[in-house]
Formats: C-alpha cells, structure tokens, sequence
C-alpha cells in the first residue's frame, strides 16, 4: 500500500473515531451527571452518620458492621434472593417453553405473541395495583373462583408463606413476554438442519432440547438468566405497593430496606451503604457474562 494512501486511512479513522467521541460525549455526561456522580456521593456517604438534618460525621465503616449484624437485613437479603433466584429458575424454564411454542407455526401467532408481550408495556405499579385486586381476599376473582370450587379462601398477601410466591407469579407474568421474544430470536438463528439430522438419528423431543436447543442458545439463556437476576435483585415496586414489606417482614427486601433506612429513619449512612453493596452486587452480574465468554474462549483454544 503506497504511503499516501495509508497515511489517508489513518486519517480517516482518526477522524471516524474523533467524530465517535464527539457523538457519544452527551450521553456519556449524561451519565456522569445521572449515575457516577450520585454513586460517588453515596460512597462518600456510607462512611458517614447523616440524618439530613445535621452535618454529616465521619463513622468509618460502622454503617457496614451495623448492617452485616442487622437480623433484619439479612432477612431482606434472604427474601431478595429467594425471589430472584426463584423467579429467574422458574421464568427461563417458562420462556424457553412458551418461545418455543411460538417457534412452531401456529395459528394466529402474532395476536398471540403481542398478547404475551403486552404485561411488559405496563409499570410495576399498575401491575402491582391490578394484582393487588386480583388476589383480593373478599372481591378479587381469583378467591372468588377459589370459592365456587369449594377450596375456601386463600390469603395471598397476607400470609408469610404465600405473600412472595404471590408476588413471584406477578413479575413472572410481566417480564415473560419481554424474555420470551430474546429466546424466540435465538430459537430462529438455529439452523434447522441440526434438530433435523438429531431427530433422523432417532432423538426424541426432550433429547433435542437437551442436547441441541439449550447448547445453540446458551448465549441467549446467560443474558436471560443475568438480566432477570439483576432485575430480580433491585425488587421494589411490588412489596412497597402490595404488603408494604409484609407481612413480618416476609416481603421485605435490599432496596426496600434501602428506602425504609433513608426516608423512614432517615439514617442516610446506612442507605447509602446498602446503595454501595447493591450497586457492586449488580455490577458483579453485569461482568459474570464476559468472565464466561472469556473462559469459553480460553478452553476453545
């Protein structure tokens, strides 16, 4: 390549990188503005005994000790986990099975496809609200069905026992549709030879879902899984509106903990410190997906 011309493309990429940076400098502001920049206080703070009303002093890392030996806390943090783990094992299981429902040519597919997604246009806080009625121990239909049937009424929301499940089967319904269409994508990039050639040497339907879907989507299935997870985590929404935490403290969770220690007790130093672990717990999710890549790569070669 003459010299001219090569020193022409690094110019060009120079330039397409220059251009590059100046396309992204707004949302990269709005970035620092909106997130580093809080999280970065919230750090400073969780070091601190700040009550909004007073100066803040410096506690060392008394906000984390009182956490980690807070009963309560790790209550919400054995609720918080119980729900998002249970919700990502039971959700990926359904999406995968509903994605490839909709994988095969049915019958008014796409009505059906957009009355699966249509949940995930709507708030946590209407969903929380429409539930909330549904599960009803007097009016809600759902007891009220329960009833027709001789089974007697249930206390979805009230009861330690059923109020997470209850709030599990919710989100489920929401974020299905949302996943579900993630899988579907993924089920139509598989060449259809590979199911073919493994039913022509006698696979049955679950030996092909074994050893052919679920390998061709594992890339699909780890965003899922993470994605719902972290989702999962940061559950709020649903306890705050439909049990308030309860009942004893059955529903309570990391961030509503969060929002109880900053806005009920005003102990900002410990919602701060909460905010500190939450946000590196997410962060850990959000990388576990290149750690897997990269180990992949690495036995590949």
């Amino acid at each position: 390549m003459p010299r001219s011309t090569r020193s022409d493309q690094v110019g060009l990429e120079r330039g397409q990188r220059r251009a590059g940076g100046w396309l992204l400098s707004p949302a990269l502001v709005a970035l620092a503005v909106t997130t580093l920049v809080p999280l970065a206080f919230a750090a400073i703070l969780s070091f601190t005994r700040y009550d909004l009303l007073s100066d803040p002093e410096f506690a060392g890392l008394d906000n984390y000790i009182a956490l980690f030996t807070d009963p309560r806390f790790a209550q919400a943090i054995g609720n918080t986990l119980y729900f998002a783990v249970g919700q990502v094992v039971i959700g990926v299981v359904v999406a995968l099975l509903v994605a490839m429902l909709f994988n095969r040519r049915l019958y008014g597919g796409t009505a059906m496809r957009t009355l699966v997604y249509l949940p995930q246009a709507m708030s946590y806080v209407t969903v929380a609200l429409l539930w909330s009625f549904l599960y009803d121990p007097y009016v809600g239909p759902i007891n009220q069905l329960l009833r027709s049937l001789g089974i007697g009424q249930v206390n979805f929301l009230t009861d330690p026992n059923l109020a997470m499940p209850s709030i599990m089967a919710l989100s489920l319904w929401r974020n299905l549709g949302y996943f579900m269409i993630i899988l579907l994508a993924g089920l139509k990039a598989i060449p259809p030879e590979l199911p073919e050639a493994a039913q022509v040497d006698g696979a049955n339907w679950f030996q092909r879902l074994v050893y052919v879907t679920v390998p061709q989507l594992a890339s699909p299935l780890l965003f899922v899984a993470v994605t719902w997870l972290m989702g999962g985590l940061q559950m709020f929404t649903q306890s705050y509106v439909m049990t308030q935490g309860g009942p004893v403290n059955s529903t309570r969770t990391i961030v509503y903990d969060m929002y109880e220690s900053a806005f009920l007790r005003l102990d900002i130093g410990k919602a701060s410190a909460i905010a500190v672990l939450m946000f590196l717990a997410v962060l850990l999710l959000a990388i576990l997906p290149r750690i897997v890549a990269a180990m992949r790569e690495r036995s590949a070669a």
